[in-house]
């Protein structure tokens, strides 16, 4: 089952997944400022930075109003707005 864009329980998963990729990114920040941790994980913690902006990403396009269209363009991570672009347009082709 889908939800409906004026679901009520978006708000609160968006909520949820702000706090999370606040959590992490202190996790972060706190591993990235020890050198025994950050020189030899420093791509991990990359990562890390990476799921950071996208979380919080989708945090910004579940909250936003206005057509999908637009809020899929305004996605600071290019890949990420690519990836929620084609599976976007495919289940609007299933749709169809």
């Amino acid at each position: 089952m889908s939800a409906s864009p004026n679901d009520p329980l978006i708000p609160v998963i968006a909520d949820e997944m702000a706090d999370l990729a606040d959590r992490l990114c202190r996790l972060a920040c706190i591993l990235a400022n020890d050198p025994a941790v950050l020189t030899p994980h420093f791509d991990e913690l990359q990562s890390i930075d990476l799921m950071v902006q996208t979380q919080r990403a989708l945090v910004d396009l579940l909250r936003q109003p206005g057509p999908a269209s637009a809020r899929i363009a305004g996605i600071p991570v290019e890949a990420l707005g690519m990836r929620i672009e084609e599976r976007f347009n495919a289940r609007q082709d299933q749709a169809a």
